[in-house]
């Protein structure tokens, strides 16, 4: 597995209105890898360990991914963006180095997420965003909890 300390990987289906997010890790110095779906970015996740890990909750899945999917239950069919989330924690990334975000400001997700071991924000503030992410990437994940 490739250790990528400088690079973020970011999952969203409409990688357009996050073009903010991109060019803000940009200037902190991180090459950023985008994919659009739950296959890629598990290909991604089996050959890299990112920095961090930003994941959007609403993504498409391949018919394959679908089913494994559907044996987690409904909320990961409509969050999809868990199951990378949860991959991305058996992979070793550590829980606050993976964030997944969304619209929906549901407690079912909350709750799903602390149980993984992630941070879960909600879309749409910016300025709340960038301050999580500040406080992960200024977090040295090498170092002990």
């Amino acid at each position: 597995m490739n250790e990528l300390s400088n690079c973020v990987l970011v999952m969203d289906d409409e990688p357009h209105l996050l073009d903010w997010l991109v060019e803000y890790l940009e200037s902190k110095k991180y090459d950023v890898h985008q994919v659009t779906n739950v296959q890629d970015a598990i290909s991604k996740l089996d050959a890299n360990k990112y920095r961090m890990v930003v994941l959007d909750l609403n993504v498409p899945a391949s018919p394959e991914y679908l089913v494994k999917l559907k044996s987690k239950g409904d909320l990961y069919m409509e969050y999809r963006g868990l199951y990378v989330a949860e991959v991305a924690r058996t992979k070793g990334h550590r829980g606050r180095q993976v964030v997944v975000y969304s619209v929906h400001d549901a407690e079912s997700v909350s709750a799903a997420c602390e149980k993984v071991g992630v941070s879960y924000l909600v879309k749409g503030r910016p300025r709340q965003f960038k301050k999580e992410l500040d406080d992960i990437l200024s977090y040295d994940p090498s170092q002990k909890a």
